[in-house]
């Protein structure tokens, strides 16, 4: 049973890898300034797979189009969270800031979006 665990963790880490190994420099660059900081300088901050996933799929999605880099970013968002270096967030229509983590909330508090659940 360990062998094949050891063997998946192994292809999820050549995956992560390859990964890394497709994006440019800079994004490259950008993950390991992050990893350093967070390594050096933020005790509370997690470094682990989950973290690193997130921030190659980040600087992917900033290649592709999707995120935009803003150096002048705003302090806080639309449910009181601070906004810091490296987070993610959106603005809507109405110029209300959203924090990756509370989009949930936006979700349900403002857009007023149901969730719900299929069963048999």
């Amino acid at each position: 049973m360990r062998n094949i665990e050891s063997m998946q963790e192994y292809i999820d880490a050549k995956a992560l890898e390859n990964r890394m190994n497709n994006l440019s420099d800079r994004s490259a660059r950008r993950i390991v300034d992050e990893l350093i900081s967070r390594t050096c300088w933020h005790a509370d901050a997690p470094v682990n797979r989950e973290w690193l996933e997130k921030e190659i799929a980040s600087q992917e999605s900033v290649e592709n189009g999707f995120l935009k880099l803003v150096i002048d970013h705003p302090i806080e968002d639309h449910f009181g969270s601070e906004i810091r270096t490296g987070d993610k967030w959106f603005q809507d229509g109405a110029g209300r800031v959203v924090l990756e983590d509370n989009v949930e909330d936006y979700l349900i508090e403002v857009a007023q979006v149901e969730f719900c659940r299929a069963i048999e």
